[in-house]
């Protein structure tokens, strides 16, 4: 296959509906893969797994993770288990000048083996978390106590949204320009990652509750989102000042129609997803979102909203409809994906991957503005030789 292009000038030349010298295939492999096949996954940081995508003829981004929430420095943090006849619970506690925020999860096998988080913009690629995180996906099926109950705990959790400073913040800064200067060296797309301000209402509250508060307490849940997204605004200000950001991630796996319906994703999170888009587009950046299941059912609403790029656009377990997509969003925006790794890419034989890479390429390519990308990405399970084989027909037909 004939390349003619940066990676960047591929991607971005493809998210401005230009055209390229060929559709990109992005791919981005789990710091889990380390786990399972050590001896394929040698890359020690995000920059050697980088060089490798790049060595198969794919396109690949340097990541820059935008700064994890700091505390209040009157905020005092203790932690500890306590066992009881059902098993043990680990114990979380802030106490804030405004008064104690607590969360209790029950302590699984789990949490000492796969629990790690993928923030690490230079250095190893994850690190394991030991206790009770603040935003992770593992609390809410664990949770024995939320840590936000009710409106009577917003001032107290506002202390525990605090931007990064001081000597944290040097050395994040120093981390995000050596990545900065990494991406440049390999003329690769510049990514910071993540913002996620509805997806945090269901890490810190009890979903059920917050969903009944749509209508009941609208007071409550706009506050909730403005404490998270003010802070992340002054996070994006500080990734943006450090200069040459291509795009920005949400995560917004969390904002579909499953939680939010159609009502409440316009009158709660559209407003706070178009104003970063506008802040980002001042700064030439894009905005991403990452969402895997009903894009479909809000295209209509996505088409008017400034987000510019749609990752993980999944037809199997999203049952996302390509052909709806690429006519409601495809002239004006970038969608990315197409492949499922979990049910098509770790199990298919190399007729059937042939079968899906064409079917989806005859869907999507026309007229520019989509990204071959396997959805959520290349996890401990894919075998290897199954990536090495979508790569070889992406290039059959790309």
């Amino acid at each position: 296959m004939k390349t003619s292009m940066t990676s960047r000038e591929r991607i971005l030349t493809t998210c401005a509906h230009k055209p390229t010298d060929h559709v990109p295939l992005h791919l981005e492999v789990h710091p889990s893969y380390q786990q399972y096949p050590p001896a394929i996954a040698v890359w020690k940081d995000q920059f050697e797994r980088t060089d490798m995508l790049l060595s198969l003829g794919a396109d690949a981004m340097v990541e820059v993770w935008l700064p994890d929430p700091s505390c209040h420095p009157d905020v005092r943090i203790t932690s500890w288990r306590e066992q009881t006849a059902e098993g043990a619970l680990l114990y979380k506690q802030y106490e804030t000048p405004a008064g104690p925020l607590r969360r209790v999860i029950k302590e699984t096998r789990d949490l000492y083996t796969w629990h790690k988080i993928n923030r690490n913009t230079c250095r190893p690629l994850a690190d394991l978390i030991v206790g009770v995180g603040l935003l992770e996906d593992v609390n809410p099926s664990r949770s024995v106590e939320f840590l936000v109950k009710d409106a009577r705990d917003l001032e107290k959790m506002r202390y525990l949204f605090q931007p990064l400073s001081g000597e944290r913040l040097d050395q994040w800064r120093e981390d995000a320009l050596f990545a900065k200067r990494e991406a440049e060296k390999r003329s690769v797309v510049f990514l910071a990652r993540r913002t996620f301000a509805g997806s945090a209402l269901l890490w810190l509250t009890r979903v059920e509750d917050s969903m009944c508060s749509f209508e009941s307490q609208p007071e409550y849940v706009a506050e909730f989102l403005r404490i998270i997204h003010e802070w992340q605004i002054k996070t994006l200000h500080q990734v943006l000042d450090i200069g040459g950001i291509d795009m920005v991630t949400r995560f917004g796996y969390y904002d579909i129609p499953d939680f939010w319906g159609r009502k409440h994703f316009g009158r709660y999170l559209r407003p706070l997803m178009d104003e970063e888009a506008e802040l980002l587009h001042h700064a030439g950046a894009l905005l991403c979102q990452q969402q895997s299941k009903g894009l479909s059912q809000t295209a209509d609403i996505y088409q008017r909203m400034g987000v510019d790029v749609f990752r993980d656009v999944d037809p199997v377990q999203g049952k996302e409809d390509l052909l709806l997509l690429k006519a409601v969003l495809g002239k004006t925006k970038t969608l990315m994906g197409g492949i499922n790794g979990d049910l098509q890419l770790a199990n298919a034989s190399s007729l059937e991957m042939d079968q899906v890479v064409r079917d989806t390429l005859e869907v999507m390519a026309p007229g520019g503005g989509f990204i071959l990308h396997v959805v959520p990405g290349v996890y401990a399970g894919v075998p290897w030789n199954n990536v090495l084989g979508l790569v070889e027909v992406w290039k059959r037909y790309a």
